[in-house]
Formats: structure tokens, C-alpha cells, sequence
């Protein structure tokens, strides 16, 4: 069943996939705008998978539909695709039935040991690629970990079957065909071993059908691809892909499977439709008053106008051919003073609507500076205090205030780290001198990284790590 399927997260994966369903739920829930005096939340008319996912997934199947008619107008064929990645993304693999390891996946945890030639010590290096041993005056060895685990993930395999893609849409065979004889929708979905494969319906002119099959089979040889050319109805074909990862969504009263928190976990979307229609930006604004079809063909036919504005590009105002039919509100004070037919004669403002946004007043943002390798952080106002007492400090001849002084170093905490920080970082601890709250916390990143071999220890276990400290002759 899927419920039972894990699709590659670890139990750590799951509970934070849980957690930021939860947050994300709350914020909607807990958060939203002022109308008329009243708070309506973001959760009222936010769509997503699964915050009002009745209207998400109805917007998904008009998407899908949407294709399929203007396919079927232009009397297109239809090819169906399933492409997925070589064996070096895949972490796991299927062997009678039942899923085993992969040896041949490239980031899998590995020990790489060198032998210094200097004190003829070895020397061990978790998950890296070795470049250079020496270079011959003391052991300096050059280290890759870009090409290891922390490239091959679900989320970096997502992007990799987009570039497999690209190459596809940037072949002759496909760039022949003119823009408004193809089109297609796709999907991506996780192995059990939870990497992403993509079924994708490509419609395209019956004469280039052949054409097209070879170029897919040129570049993608099975059995990396699957092509099917005789499937009756497309739609629903790829629609069951689709639906299967939202039923659980769609009752609140069930459990959230591993398959939805595989989505949320990694940041992948469900699904893409090639660029055919207006943009969804568009389609949105005017709430269903157009079908995505028939909003493209008004839009083709100045029928539809959408005006941007030239420095955001942000949808200023919509006319159709009997006027306006959308203009943004103003959600700020700053704009709605700018207009003097808003004063009042006692000055006040006479607002046209109760539409306003709850917000916060904008943080600093931090600079970021790098000095000799080093990271620092330094914010606008302090750096704005700086000058001034500059200035201030040349006027009555003093010593300029150094800008050192406002400047904090970055340090990061364990769970900012990289694989080869982390790994770096635990393996200098001092054990004498550490606390052993924060020696568990920073162990226990490790486990869960895959960087360390052991069970988790609870923070309130110091017996357990009383006797490790021990054994490493601490105590």
C-alpha cells in the first residue's frame, strides 16, 4: 500500500515534512488580510495541494483538459513518455521483488583512504572524491565533494530530468514544429526508492510523429525511456498519476501520506504544462470569469488586454472589450496618500474600500563580507551609524571608529553545515572542554546525515554519552 511505502525518506525526513505541513496550515489559518473590519485568512482564497486542494486540484484538471482540447482542435497525435534517471541516482533497487541497495549509486556514504607519503599515516575521507593525492612536499590531497551525496538527491534528480528534457526540446526534430502545432503536460513521480521519473503526454502533427519517436529514442535509449503512441485517452491516462498523489489531501480526516510529504519534503511540483496558453498569473486574476482556451484566443485577438507595470512587471490593470475587469487594490498607506482626491476636507482619508494587509515593518537586511576567507555579517543601520560617527568623529578630529567594529563573525551551527563542514567540524570537537548536550545534538545530525554509524541518542540520555566519553578515555 502506499501508506506503508517510505518512497527513500528516513524517519527524520518524515517528522520535518509533518511539521512544516503543520506550520504551513497554522500560518494560513492563523494569518490573512483586513476586510470590512474583519480578519479573513490566507487559508480562504490561498490554493495549494493542501490548502483548499478541491480548487487545486480543479485547476489542475482544467489545466490538463485545457491542452488536450486545443491538441484535439488542431488535430494533433499524441506520444506518451516515461523517462527516468541512469542508475547512479538511484539509492536503492528492486531484486526479486524487494528493494536492495544500489551499489552502483553515486551518493552512496563511502570511506576513501589515503596513505601520506610523509609519515606513511592513513588517512580517511568520508564521501569525496580524491583529485590529488600529494604534490609531493607534504600530503595536501585535493578533495570533490560536489559529485557525491550532496549532489544526488530527489530534489537534484528533479532538475536533472528537466535538463534531460531540455535537450529534447532544444532538438531539431521538436524546435521544427511550429510553436502552435505542440504542446504537452507532465508529471513527476517518486520510484519507491524515492527517486523522480516524469510521464509526459507530447502532442505534435501526425506527419512528425515518427520523427519525433526517434529523436526520444535517440536520446534517451531504453531502458532509461518507455514510448507509447497508441493510448486511447491521454488525459486520463496521466490524470491517475496525478489524482493518486492527492487523494489523501483532499480529506482532511486522513492521514497525509509518505508520497504527499515526498513532495513537501523536497520542494518538487507535481506538474508543468508547456507555455501554450496566458500565464496562470493572468488566469487567476479574473477567478474562472474565462476558460484557460478561450482567456488565450481573446488575449491572441486584443480581445483581452493585460497591462504590467515597465519596472515590476506585476499586472497593473486587465480591459476586455467592455471595459476593466480587474485593477489591483492599493495595499499600503503610502500609495493611497499619494492620491489627493483621497483627502477628505478635514484630511482624512476616505479609503473607496476596507482591503487592507496585516504586515510587519521590513527587517535589515544583513550584508554578507568575506575577508581573507573569513565570513562576516553587517546590517544597513548599523553601517548607516557608522558613517555618521565618521563624520562626526573627523569633524572634531578624532580617530575614524574602525569598520571592524560593526561587523559580527559568521559562525554557523551544526544544522547550517554541509556534509564536509559537518564532518569537519565534529570531527575537531574538543572533548574535554564540549558540552555533552550540544556533543549528542551534533552527533545525532550526524547519524541522521548518514555521516556516522550509530542509533540516535535522546538529549536527555547523558548516561549513554557518559560512556562513550569514557571509551574515548575522557573520563
Amino acid at each position: 500500500m502506499t501508506k506503508n511505502k517510505k518512497y527513500g525518506l528516513t524517519n527524520y525526513q518524515i517528522k520535518k515534512a509533518h511539521d512544516k505541513l503543520k506550520f504551513n496550515r497554522q500560518f494560513m489559518n492563523s494569518n490573512g488580510v483586513q476586510v470590512d473590519n474583519k480578519i479573513v485568512p490566507f487559508a480562504d482564497f490561498v490554493q495549494n495541494s493542501y490548502t483548499n486542494s478541491d480548487r487545486y486540484v480543479a485547476e489542475l484538471q482544467h489545466r490538463a483538459w485545457s491542452v488536450f482540447n486545443y491538441a484535439k482542435s488542431k488535430n494533433l497525435s499524441n506520444v506518451f513518455l516515461t523517462l527516468t534517471l541512469p542508475s547512479i541516482w538511484h539509492k536503492k533497487k528492486m531484486f526479486r521483488d524487494k528493494l536492495i541497495n544500489n551499489k552502483k549509486f553515486a551518493g552512496r556514504t563511502y570511506i576513501t583512504t589515503l596513505k601520506s607519503p610523509i609519515d606513511k599515516k592513513k588517512y580517511k575521507f568520508l564521501n569525496c572524491h580524491v583529485k590529488q593525492k600529494f604534490n609531493g612536499l607534504d600530503f595536501e590531497p585535493v578533495l570533490d565533494f560536489s559529485e557525491t551525496i550532496d549532489k544526488y538527491t530527489p530534489h537534484n534528480a528533479s532538475i536533472e530530468l528537466s535538463k534531460l528534457l531540455k535537450k529534447f526540446f532544444d532538438d531539431r526534430a521538436y524546435k521544427s514544429i511550429n510553436k502552435d502545432n505542440r504542446c504537452y503536460f507532465r508529471v513527476t513521480e517518486p520510484h519507491e526508492n524515492g527517486t523522480p521519473h516524469i510521464h509526459m503526454s507530447l502532442f505534435v502533427p501526425s506527419d512528425m510523429k515518427d520523427k519525433i519517436v526517434k529523436a526520444l529514442n535517440r536520446l534517451f535509449p531504453a531502458p532509461q525511456s518507455k514510448i507509447e503512441t497508441d493510448i486511447d485517452s491521454p488525459v486520463a491516462y496521466l490524470m491517475k498519476y496525478i489524482l493518486k498523489t492527492l487523494d489523501d489531501l483532499r480529506d482532511e480526516k486522513s492521514d497525509t501520506t509518505n508520497l504527499t510529504l515526498w513532495y513537501l519534503y523536497h520542494g518538487i511540483s507535481r506538474f508543468y504544462t508547456s507555455r501554450t496558453f496566458v500565464s496562470l498569473e493572468v488566469y487567476r486574476r479574473l477567478n474562472g470569469m474565462y476558460t484557460l482556451q478561450n482567456l488565450t484566443e481573446k488575449y491572441d485577438l486584443n480581445e483581452v488586454c493585460v497591462y504590467v507595470y515597465s519596472d515590476t512587471k506585476k499586472i497593473a490593470m486587465i480591459e476586455n472589450e467592455y471595459g476593466t475587469i480587474y485593477i489591483p487594490k492599493p495595499v499600503n498607506w503610502s500609495q493611497k496618500l499619494d492620491e489627493a482626491d483621497r483627502l477628505g476636507e478635514d484630511g482624512t482619508v476616505q479609503l473607496d474600500s476596507g482591503f487592507e494587509t496585516i504586515y510587519k515593518e521590513r527587517d535589515f537586511r544583513p550584508i554578507e563580507i568575506n575577508i581573507d576567507g573569513e565570513e562576516f555579517v553587517m546590517y544597513d543601520y548599523s553601517l548607516m551609524k557608522h558613517n555618521f560617527e565618521n563624520k562626526k568623529s573627523l569633524l572634531e578630529n578624532l580617530e575614524p571608529i574602525p569598520l571592524s567594529d560593526i561587523m559580527h563573525k559568521v559562525v554557523k551551527q551544526p544544522y547550517q553545515m554541509n556534509m564536509f563542514e559537518l564532518y569537519e567540524y565534529f570531527e575537531n570537537i574538543d572533548i574535554e572542554s564540549v558540552n555533552p548536550e550540544h556533543y549528542m545534538y551534533t552527533r545525532n545530525l550526524m547519524v541522521e546525515r548518514g555521516l556516522m554509524v550509530g542509533e540516535r541518542l535522546k538529549l536527555t540520555a547523558l548516561e549513554d554519552i557518559q560512556e562513550e566519553f569514557e571509551v574515548m578515555g575522557v573520563f
